[in-house]
């Protein structure tokens, strides 16, 4: 049994990079949907300003966050590390039995 990664075979860096990107994705979608309720609704709330401008301040926290992970696993894979993700563009590989040219 292996235990040196997770079990999809992504190295733990990976994982926290692509759980990074999706918590930027979420936390920005939230901050302009606050924006758009702020430039059209003025809600008049008391904590309001805290909510709206802490939205902006989280998004920022977490793109910080994912720029250092994806920097890091950027040096990993030019170190020889196992790569992050798998190149989605290279597509079957000469020899491979669902190839075009049948594998000749």
């Amino acid at each position: 049994m292996r235990t040196d990664g997770p079990p999809d075979g992504s190295p733990s860096g990976a994982r926290r990079t692509r759980f990074t990107e999706r918590l930027v994705c979420g936390v920005l979608a939230a901050a302009v949907l606050l924006s758009a309720i702020e430039a059209f609704a003025r809600p008049s709330a008391p904590w309001w300003p805290f909510v709206w401008q802490n939205a902006w301040t989280l998004s920022a926290v977490t793109l910080g966050c994912w720029a250092v992970l994806r920097t890091v696993e950027k040096a990993d894979a030019r170190e020889g590390r196992p790569a992050a993700r798998p190149d989605r563009a290279t597509g079957p590989q000469d020899g491979d039995e669902s190839s075009p040219s049948g594998g000749r």
